[in-house]
């Protein structure tokens, strides 16, 4: 992942963030997670409703809803792109979640920011530049 140099950079076991100092809503975000059992690119017609699920379930816990949801490639991996809106502190507050699968690994790659700021030049590198290790 790569971010601008003056942004926190924070690790941990499942993966790092980067947001710039004094703001609490601007968020990048590379995860990587276990599955259950290993992704088969065959299996993809039966993965996208599980993940469209998973996104309107975590849209809903954040009291918004799924604006854009689209197939893509990311890193040569098949993935799934949900753009999510929602209130935090009384801003509303866009986040794009980029599932992408590789085995027994789940990639999750998140960008969020105020939607009165636009979305960050730096969402726009983050599916670009990623690259599983």
């Amino acid at each position: 992942m790569e971010a601008p140099v003056d942004w926190k950079v924070t690790r941990s076991a499942k993966g790092l963030t980067a947001a710039p100092a004094g703001d609490e809503t601007t968020l990048l975000a590379v995860y990587v997670l276990p599955l259950r059992t290993a992704f088969e690119p065959q299996l993809w017609p039966k993965v996208v409703p599980e993940l469209d699920g998973d996104a309107e379930a975590l849209a809903r816990g954040l009291g918004g809803s799924v604006e854009h949801r689209r197939s893509l490639e990311v890193a040569g991996l098949k993935a799934r792109q949900y753009e999510l809106s929602f209130r935090r502190d009384g801003a509303d507050v866009r986040e794009r979640i980029t599932f992408a699968l590789e085995g027994r690994r789940e990639f999750e790659l998140l960008c969020r920011w105020r939607a009165d700021e636009g979305e960050p030049p730096e969402c726009g590198l983050l599916a670009t530049s990623f690259t599983p290790v």
